[in-house]
Order: structure tokens, then C-alpha cells, then sequence
């Protein structure tokens, strides 16, 4: 799989996502097409396991050293402009990826409780929702896992938002889901 995996990303990179085919990757990679189908049913999948894989890898990088002392604002918007910039370099992956993503939603698969999963943002809105809700910044009466869903959804909508315009900044946009997650959307006062 990781031949598969390298040979797929030095074709995605040199030649663009949109011109290989399921047969360049097999044959950068030397294996069979059936090898490569047995593993990865479109090349959606194995742009999906390729950006993962650096997603982990990138977010591993960082090792969720968030500072203790700053608010929950402060750090997931820290985390967010390293999203965004994130975002931004793969940005000719992310449309195809985001539907294949979609395509293959399963409701019932518990991607977050894969020990080792370190490549799923809600794990980091969640570490940052418990110390956020400890230090009384977020009420602690929500549900953690309902307040990291809710903000990971948040995100995906700026995140598309700025994939169908950019002419959009993609880290505003993050700072308008901060604002919107810890102050919510009523009128400054009207609370």
C-alpha cells in the first residue's frame, strides 16, 4: 500500500490529480490494477488515504502542544491558522476528497475511537472543548463529544465556503466559526 500510496502522490504532484488515472498509479507503483483495485476502489480512496496519512503525520508533527495558560480561543484558533495553511497547500486536493468523503459516509463507523487515529481534528477541538469547559470558558454542562461535533461541522462549513470562493480568506473564515462557536450568534448584549 505504501508503494501504491508514494507512487500515486509523485503523480498527483507532477502531472495534477485531475490527469492521472487508476492505471498511471498502478503502473508508477508496479502492481497489478487488480492489486491496486484491492486496495483502493477509486482514486478518490487513495487520494483519501494520501492526505490523511500527511494530515497525521503533519498534526503528529505539532504534537497538540497547545498552550495551557491560553484561552480556548487562543488555541484553536492557533490550530486553525495551521489548518488553514494546511488547506491552502492542498487546496487542488480537497474538492475531491471532501466528496469522496461524502460518498462514502458511513453514520455508524466510529472513525474516533480508532486508537492511533491522530489524523482526526475532532480529537484536538475535543482536547481543547475539556480544557476549555475546565477553566469555565465553555458551559460544562454541554456534552464534550456534542460541542467537538458541532465545532468540527462548524469548520467544514468555512472550510467549504472557501472552497466554492476564493476569493474568500480561509483564516477569517475560521475566525468567524471562533466567534461564532464561544459567542454565538445573537446580538452583542442581547444574551
Amino acid at each position: 500500500m505504501e508503494r501504491i500510496i508514494a507512487a500515486a502522490g509523485e503523480l498527483f504532484q507532477t502531472q495534477g490529480y485531475a490527469a492521472v488515472t487508476m492505471e498511471q498509479i498502478a503502473c508508477a507503483a508496479e502492481v497489478s490494477k487488480r492489486t491496486l483495485y484491492k486496495y483502493f476502489p477509486a482514486k478518490e480512496a487513495v487520494l483519501a488515504h494520501l492526505l490523511e496519512g500527511e494530515l497525521a503525520r503533519d498534526l503528529a508533527r505539532l504534537g497538540f502542544r497547545f498552550d495551557l495558560n491560553a484561552s480556548f480561543r487562543g488555541n484553536v484558533s492557533a490550530l486553525l491558522s495551521e489548518s488553514a495553511e494546511w488547506c491552502e497547500r492542498h487546496s487542488d486536493y480537497l474538492l475531491p476528497y471532501i466528496r469522496y468523503k461524502f460518498a462514502s459516509f458511513e453514520p455508524s463507523a466510529k472513525t474516533a475511537d480508532r486508537p492511533g487515529d491522530s489524523g482526526d481534528l475532532v480529537q484536538a477541538w475535543t482536547l481543547l472543548i475539556v480544557a476549555g469547559q475546565q477553566r469555565g470558558e465553555l458551559d460544562p454542562t454541554r456534552p464534550i463529544e456534542q460541542l467537538a461535533t458541532y465545532f468540527h461541522y462548524l469548520y467544514f462549513g468555512a472550510l467549504m465556503r472557501w472552497i466554492t470562493d476564493r476569493r474568500l480568506d480561509l483564516k477569517q473564515e475560521f475566525a468567524a466559526v471562533v466567534r461564532l462557536f464561544v459567542d454565538g450568534a445573537c446580538v452583542a448584549g442581547m444574551r
